[in-house]
């Protein structure tokens, strides 16, 4: 895919938004385990009905995970649009196994796709930057589904 190939240089070019370094396997455990730590507390900000706030610690349940596969890769990435574009780029050379719908549920490239199905991404950019302090729930259970599979899919890879 050109667009990913694109990206990535695009990514590469500055490493403020990403670099190559040595794989990681022990960072990677330790993201692995703030990703499960912010599970943990979407878990109780939705006891607690601060269903916004538990979007926002969900979606980075769901990050933490493409940052510990980033690590085990040898990736470090500021940039959440070059953490998608790499782990694409893993799944399409074959290096990744991972549903690549996934991550596609996360956020896409797509900048039509966006508009069609909001992905968990713009979710959280709306909860975040919005003012409302009310969200679907329907997008909570989503993304508590979303962060289950990913961090299993996780799991296995890092095993």
């Amino acid at each position: 895919m050109a667009q990913i190939d694109n990206h990535l240089r695009w990514c590469l070019n500055n490493p403020n938004r990403l670099k190559r370094v040595k794989p990681d396997k022990e960072l990677a455990q330790m993201h692995l385990k703030k990703s499960e730590y912010n599970s943990e507390v979407m878990r109780l900000l939705e006891n607690s009905k601060k269903y916004d706030w538990a979007l926002n610690v969900g979606f980075y349940a769901i990050y933490h995970c493409f940052l510990a596969l980033l690590a085990n890769y040898g990736y470090e990435s500021k940039n959440q649009s070059c953490t998608v574009t790499v782990l694409l780029k893993l799944i399409e050379e074959n290096k990744l196994d991972f549903d690549k719908d996934l991550i596609l549920q996360f956020d896409t490239l797509d900048v039509k796709k966006e508009t069609e199905s909001p992905t968990i991404r713009q979710s959280r950019e709306t909860s975040t930057y919005g003012i409302k302090t009310e969200i679907n729930t329907g997008q909570l259970a989503r993304l508590k589904e979303l962060a289950i599979k990913i961090q299993k899919e996780t799991i296995k890879v890092l095993s």
